[in-house]
């Protein structure tokens, strides 16, 4: 069993969900982030409330599949990738990760 990762901007989510419907995932979570690019965001300490524009609104989505399934969700990330490069600033992100143990 592994546990497949997907990193996507909100933009790109609803092309993860149809990656997930096409590949057959029958169950998956997703949950919204705001993520933040440390080298260009400099927190104003002094002020109690941020500035918006500084963070992006991300999902992440993660199900446990076999590895089967995983290996080509992965290909299909990658291949999705090249194809849609949006100059290069935000790809998916997609990983694999080795369940170990579960009870």
């Amino acid at each position: 069993m592994k546990l497949l990762i997907i990193l996507s901007i909100a933009e790109y989510a609803d092309e993860v969900r149809e990656l997930m419907v096409r590949n057959n995932v029958p169950i998956y979570s997703e949950t919204e982030m705001y993520g933040f690019r440390t080298e260009s965001h400099q927190p104003d300490i002094r002020s109690w409330f941020s500035q918006a524009d500084q963070g992006i609104y991300s999902t992440l989505f993660f199900s446990f599949q076999d590895e089967k399934t995983v290996k080509t969700i992965l290909k299909e990330v990658e291949e999705y990738n090249k194809v849609n490069d949006h100059n290069g600033d935000n790809p998916l992100h997609a990983y694999q990760v080795a369940v170990e143990d579960f009870a």
